[in-house]
């Protein structure tokens, strides 16, 4: 039960909403709680109930470690044992569900040994809620926060089903007091709405239709049956799909949050027009991106102690490893990872300051872009392969498909919305007819076309989950 799906747009929102606006105020939270727990139960396909039972350990678990730590934060030792504790609590679930057997295949394949691998069920979000936890027990350890005495409150920290799939990773330092106190009113609901109409949008109309096309040049990759234009093709369309998908969600996921009351981080800033592989991590998942500096890059040193690169790199190793079991995914951290320390040694030389911000701007993109060759790819393999049909080192003189057959009206006029949407221009033109009534009717009727078409879409297409459930 997707955000873009028709049973959560016909009938589980509306229900929700209607429940808890009827409910009295002191029970709100425990029927958001409720409706979470349902919500995530609901995903069958990754784990159903066994993922529910590792949720509900999530959450008593961290609950009671808040307390602990609070209650004996007077006691240096006994505080850091307990801190300790606590994060391997999180930590070996989330190794095990996620990392297991790509542990066991890589001992299997290296050491020649012949380990069994276990028929594990991914549980759906649980980098996200682990994520959420671990910053909340640094937090009250480091007594940012005081630990949460009421456990239904911290569920709904952990839980709430407008987070939970896939973020953002919001520190319980922003949310305690729209947990224990909000109020959803007539402009925030209204103003949910729009933003979950723009990213249901972003997901059927742009992505998923991107992703159709992205499905089946990668798969003719695979067996060399596309040739070099049709490989950036595919390029191209992945690197607009997987930003309309995941800013799409999240867009969604804010305006969720406002019809009940919640102010949620935002989550994108316009990463493709970065003039740096640094830019675009402070505008690319930033509560990600954040999650890494606060807990991870700071704590190793930063930049004041032992070797920044050396920090770097293990921040953007574990960034890949953090996305998923594969080798795909750690070289395209460490992707990244290169580049950002490479500009970090470049950044103050003058030849670097003169280059033209459109010039690094169109350079990071293509780095971006690159990257996500190794993103898409099921494997390494697959991605070498791609990699030689983009750069035409690996050429099929009679290609079983071409270009020509991939770029047909609609992915051209969506990949052009798409470079449109992909820059603050529009955003920019709009903010000055802001507060205008013309501009709030012309608006609504905009958003209700929007969201006419959207539901033609979702109604006459196939399930399509979010990339990023798989993380």
């Amino acid at each position: 039960m997707s955000f873009s799906t028709a049973i959560f747009i016909f009938a589980f929102l509306p229900f929700v909403l209607f429940v808890y606006f009827i409910s009295p105020g002191k029970s709100k939270n425990s029927v958001l709680v409720i409706f979470s727990l349902v919500f995530y139960a609901s995903f069958i396909a990754f784990g159903g109930i066994q993922s529910l039972i590792l949720l509900f350990y999530s959450i008593i678990f961290n609950f009671v470690c808040g307390l602990l730590l609070d209650a004996y934060e007077k006691k240096p030792l006994l505080h850091k044992a307990i801190l300790f504790l606590a994060i391997l609590g999180n930590l070996i679930p989330l190794l095990y569900y996620k990392y297991f057997n790509f542990a066991v295949m890589n001992i299997n394949y290296y050491l020649h040994l012949q380990v069994p691998q276990v028929n594990i069920a991914l549980p759906l979000g649980i980098s996200f809620f682990a994520f959420k936890a671990l910053s909340y027990l640094i937090d009250v350890y480091r007594q940012k926060v005081k630990a949460d005495r009421n456990m239904i409150d911290f569920a709904l920290y952990l839980s709430i089903f407008t987070q939970i799939i896939s973020g953002p990773i919001t520190p319980y330092a922003e949310m305690k007091n729209q947990i224990k106190l909000r109020t959803a009113t007539t402009d925030s609901f209204a103003d949910g709405i729009h933003r979950f109409i723009k990213g249901l949008g972003k997901k059927v109309l742009i992505a998923d239709v991107l992703g159709q096309t992205v499905d089946m040049i990668f798969a003719a990759a695979h067996s060399q049956q596309i040739d070099m234009a049709t490989a950036w093709l595919g390029m191209i369309c992945y690197t607009f799909q997987v930003y309309f998908d995941f800013s799409g969600y999240t867009d969604m996921a804010i305006g969720l949050g406002k019809m009940f009351g919640f102010d949620t981080m935002e989550n994108f800033n316009f990463p493709y027009v970065s003039k740096s592989i640094t830019e675009f991590w402070r505008r690319w998942h930033i509560s990600l991106s954040s999650w890494f500096r606060n807990y991870l890059y700071i704590p190793l040193g930063g930049n004041r102690r032992g070797n920044v690169y050396f920090n770097l790199f293990i921040v953007f190793l574990v960034t890949g490893i953090w996305h998923g079991a594969s080798w795909t995914f750690i070289v395209w951290g460490l992707w990244h990872g290169l580049f950002i320390i490479i500009e970090r040694i470049i950044r103050n030389k003058s030849w670097y300051k003169q280059i033209p911000s459109v010039v690094k701007i169109m350079v990071t993109l293509f780095i971006v872009a690159l990257g996500w060759v190794l993103f898409r790819s099921a494997s390494f393999n697959d991605a070498i392969t791609y990699y030689k049909l983009l750069f035409g080192i690996l050429r099929d003189p009679l290609p079983e498909f071409t270009i020509t057959y991939y770029l047909n009206p609609q992915i051209l006029v969506t990949v052009v919305i798409a470079c449109l949407l992909s820059v603050p221009l529009l955003s920019k033109i709009t903010v000055s007819f802001e507060n205008k009534l013309y501009w709030n009717v012309g608006r609504s009727v905009f958003m209700g076309a929007l969201l006419v078409l959207s539901l033609m879409f979702v109604m006459n297409s196939t399930y399509n989950p979010f990339i990023y459930f798989q993380f």
